[in-house]
């Protein structure tokens, strides 16, 4: 399967180690952690991961090289065990090629203003952000 065609692509993060599922990823969009936000293919992403695909059913499967993985015994979300080691993964240069790998900001860098915590000012009759500064365990 084409690199630059939509995938589904499973990358266990660098910062935190949860998994994150990206559903039909294509190269030109930045995959950003679902929990500590951190960027997840960077150039030297071949070093810190391992890249396995499902022949059956084309994820990419995309594991910290410390991780476990009994190829040809595990089986993918499909259930086929045919997930095989990418050996040499083309995905950060693909990603960098299609323009989802910004290098003029570091990984993890957050937008100084821009709070996750928080949602938009209230429009309805409820402002979030004021209940929870009302909060009196929040400082």
């Amino acid at each position: 399967m084409p690199t630059s065609e939509p995938r589904d692509l499973l990358i266990e993060c660098g910062g935190c180690g949860i998994e994150n599922l990206f559903s039909g990823f294509t190269p030109d969009q930045v995959a950003v952690c679902n929990q500590c936000r951190e960027r997840q293919i960077w150039p030297n992403f071949n070093e810190t991961h391992h890249e396995y695909r499902c022949r059956e059913c084309g994820i990419s499967i995309c594991l910290l090289q410390a991780t476990v993985f009994d190829e040809g015994n595990t089986p993918c979300r499909c259930g086929s065990l045919n997930v095989n080691r990418v050996p040499d993964s083309t995905l950060a240069e693909t990603v960098r090629a299609a323009g989802g790998m910004d290098l003029d900001e570091p990984p993890g860098a957050p937008d100084p203003g821009y709070d996750w915590y928080r949602s938009e000012p209230g429009q309805g009759p409820t402002d979030y952000n004021e209940l929870f500064d009302q909060n009196p365990g929040h400082n």
